[in-house]
């Protein structure tokens, strides 16, 4: 009778922090950790740096005044995404790098993508900055 009831998958909140969790307290070499910590950056950055700089130019020449506060959402989200994507790239170079340890194959990025893109606390932070920054630049 219990075969029957299949059971409940968690959703990818509760897998990505899982995940995370699971990815931080693996060991690995000082070597892989730096070496796909700054790659995973650099891929990040060349996948979010050209929507970075359309915002930019087209705050340059069309102006804020009216339209600031979608900047601020573009800016707030682009920087949401590439926290995510660092974060994923992080995980899949050092899976690359470290394709013995078993623990590391076992990590799913897709899911470390997802909760560090929605990660509550980084994104409160990052508004705030935002927020901050753009009372002081533009104000």
């Amino acid at each position: 009778m219990n075969e029957n009831i299949k059971k409940k998958e968690p959703n990818f909140w509760v897998r990505g922090k899982r995940e995370t969790k699971n990815f931080y307290a693996i060991e690995l070499l000082p070597g892989v950790n730096i070496k796909s910590f700054l790659f995973g950056l650099l891929v990040a950055a060349v996948l979010i740096l050209p929507l970075g700089i359309m915002i930019f130019q087209y705050l340059i020449i069309y102006g804020y005044l009216g339209v600031f506060r979608i900047y601020l959402l573009l800016i707030w989200v682009s920087l949401l995404l590439f926290n995510g994507l660092s974060n994923y790239f992080t995980v899949k170079i050092a899976q690359v790098y470290d394709p013995n340890n078993h623990r590391l194959q076992s990590v799913n990025a897709k899911y470390v993508f997802f909760y560090n893109c929605l990660s509550i606390g980084f994104a409160i932070f990052t508004l705030l900055v935002i927020i901050f920054l753009g009372l002081v630049v533009f104000v």
